[in-house]
C-alpha cells in the first residue's frame, strides 16, 4: 500500500517536471469533474472491486462449509419465516430475528398466488425494495419470494430449495391463524398441511401467537405507507391473525379521514403497539418454558438464546414439566441436573402433576361450542346420509374422531387452565407444540387444539423440533 502511494506521488512529481502548465490544466479538469459529480450525485453504479472480493470470499466460505460434517455443538436456528412482505408483519420478523441475529440464517418468505404473469411481474418489481427495507431497518435477514398455484405449493418450494449448502433453514416460523373459524376450509387445510410438510422435510416448527395479531397492512394502507396495489395479495400468507383486514380492504381514499376519527383509530393504535412489542427492552419478568415432549431440545434452546440478548436479559427462565405427585423432588433434581449439563441457567423448576386430569366443565363446554360448527354428527344420521356428508365435507370432525382423540382434547383444554394459573403474568410463554398424525386428526380439530391451548395468554411460542439433538452436554 505504501509503495503504491509513493509511486503515485512520484508520478505526480514527474508530470510537473515534464510540463508544469499541462499538469496544472490536467488537475484543474480533474477537480472540476470531481466537484460536478459530487454536486449532481448521479444514481450510477460505478462498480466496486471490494464487492467482487466479498462475493469470492462468501462463495469460498460457503463451499468450505459443505465439506464440514454437522455437529450438535454448532447447531443454530436457521429460520424460514412466513412473514409475507416483511414490513407487513414486523412483530413476527422481530421475534425471529431475535434468536437468529449474529448466529443464524433468517429468510423472510412471501408466496404469490394467482395469474402467473401478473404474480411474477409484481414479485420481481418488489424484490429489491423489500430487501432494502430489511437493510434499512437493520434486520440481518434475506427476502425470498416465489410464485405458485397455491400457497401450500409455494411454501413447499421454499422449504425444499431455500438456502445454500450448509446455510439452509432448519426451522419454520409461522404466525397462528387466528381467523381459522371464518376462513375457507382450503385455507385451514393449507395451514395445517404446511406444518406437516415442514416435519416431512425434517424442519422444526415454531408457531407464534400474540393477542393483537401480526398483520398491520390495514394500518399501513390507511397511513398511505403500504401501496394499495399490494392489498389483494394479502391472502397469500396465512400468518395474519385478524379478520379486520376484510373491512379495511374495502376502504376508499375518500373515506380515510372519516375512518381515522372513528374507533378504528384506537384499534389501529393497539395493533401498532403490538407490532413493536418485541423491539422494546423487556422488563424484569420470566420466560416460562412448558417442556412437555422431548423434541431434541429446541423448546429449551430458543428461550435460552432469547435470555442472552440485550432486550431479554432481565427475564429469567422458569421450567414447567409433567411428573408424578410422589416423585416431585426427585424429578426436580433430575431436571436441574440435566439443565446444568446443558449450561442453561434457570430461576425455578415446577413439576406439574395434574396435566392429565379432566378440565373443568366450563372450559370443556367452551371447547365443544367452538368446534360445534365443524362437526359432522354422523351418528345422528342414517348410514347413507352420513356417508354422503363425509364425501361432501371431508374436513369436518366426525364423532368417531372426536371420541378417539377425546383424551388429547382434554389435555389441551387442561393445559390452558394450567397456563392461565401459572404463566398469566409471564413476559413470554414457550411450550411444546402438539403434533397430530397426518390423516388421523382432521385439520379443524388440530387448529382447535392450538386455539384452546394458546387462548387468552401473553405472547406464546409453540415449538416442536424435528427430534434431532440441538443441545450438547459438557465434554
Amino acid at each position: 500500500m505504501w509503495v503504491s502511494l509513493f509511486g503515485a506521488l512520484l508520478c505526480c512529481g514527474v508530470m510537473f517536471v515534464i510540463n508544469w502548465w499541462a499538469a496544472l490544466i490536467t488537475y484543474a479538469i480533474e477537480l472540476f469533474l470531481y466537484i460536478y459529480v459530487t454536486y449532481k450525485k448521479p444514481e450510477v453504479n460505478w462498480g466496486s472491486s471490494t464487492q467482487a472480493l466479498y462475493f469470492v470470499n462468501a462463495l469460498d466460505s460457503a463451499l468450505a462449509l459443505t465439506t464440514v460434517e454437522d455437529h450438535v455443538k454448532n447447531f443454530r436456528p436457521q429460520c424460514l419465516a412466513l412473514t409475507g412482505a416483511p414490513m407487513v408483519r414486523p412483530a413476527l420478523l422481530d421475534i425471529t430475528h431475535t434468536f437468529t441475529k449474529n448466529n443464524g440464517l433468517c429468510i423472510c418468505c412471501e408466496v404469490y398466488t394467482g395469474p402467473r404473469k401478473l404474480c411474477v411481474k409484481e414479485m420481481n418489481s418488489g424484490m429489491e425494495k423489500k430487501q432494502a427495507w430489511l437493510t434499512k431497518n437493520k434486520r440481518k435477514a434475506f427476502y425470498a419470494a416465489v410464485a405458485a398455484d397455491s400457497f401450500r405449493d409455494g411454501v413447499k418450494s421454499l422449504l425444499q430449495a431455500s438456502g445454500l449448502g450448509r446455510m439452509k433453514p432448519n426451522t419454520l416460523v409461522i404466525g397462528f391463524k387466528k381467523d381459522w373459524r371464518s376462513a375457507p376450509a382450503t385455507q385451514v387445510e393449507n395451514y395445517v398441511g404446511i406444518i406437516h410438510d415442514a416435519f416431512d422435510f425434517e424442519l422444526g416448527v415454531i408457531i407464534v401467537r400474540i393477542s393483537q395479531g401480526f398483520d398491520i397492512s390495514p394500518v399501513l394502507q390507511v397511513q398511505g405507507i403500504f401501496p394499495s396495489i399490494w392489498l389483494p395479495k394479502a391472502t397469500y400468507c396465512l400468518t395474519y391473525q385478524t379478520s379486520f383486514h376484510i373491512f379495511f380492504f374495502l376502504i376508499t381514499e375518500s373515506t380515510i379521514n372519516t375512518i381515522q376519527s372513528m374507533h378504528v383509530g384506537e384499534f389501529n393504535q393497539r395493533l401498532l403497539e403490538a407490532s413493536t412489542q418485541f423491539k422494546k427492552k423487556q422488563g424484569k419478568g420470566t420466560i416460562d418454558i412448558w417442556w412437555l415432549f422431548d423434541d431434541g431440545g429446541l423448546t429449551i434452546l430458543i428461550p435460552y438464546i432469547l435470555t442472552i440478548r440485550k432486550k431479554w436479559k432481565n427475564c429469567k427462565l422458569r421450567i414447567f414439566t409433567g411428573g408424578k405427585a410422589n416423585r416431585i423432588e426427585e424429578e426436580k433434581l433430575v431436571m436441574a441436573s440435566l439443565l446444568s449439563k446443558f449450561r442453561i441457567k434457570f430461576a425455578d423448576i415446577n413439576i406439574i402433576c395434574d396435566i392429565n386430569i379432566k378440565p373443568n366443565k366450563e372450559s370443556w363446554k367452551f371447547f365443544e361450542e367452538m368446534i360445534e360448527p365443524y362437526r359432522l354428527h354422523e351418528s345422528c344420521k342414517d348410514i347413507t346420509t352420513a356417508e354422503k356428508l363425509k364425501r361432501e365435507t371431508p374436513w369436518k370432525i366426525t364423532d368417531a374422531e372426536l371420541e378417539a382423540f377425546k383424551e388429547k382434547s382434554y389435555r389441551q383444554v387442561r393445559l390452558n387452565e394450567l397456563l392461565q394459573e401459572h404463566s398469566r403474568a409471564a413476559n413470554l410463554i414457550v411450550l411444546s407444540l402438539p403434533v397430530a398424525r397426518k390423516g388421523a386428526v382432521s385439520d379443524y380439530l388440530y387448529v382447535a387444539w392450538l386455539e384452546i391451548l394458546s387462548k387468552n395468554l401473553p405472547p406464546v411460542l409453540m415449538v416442536r423440533g424435528n427430534h434431532k439433538n440441538v443441545l450438547t452436554f459438557y465434554s
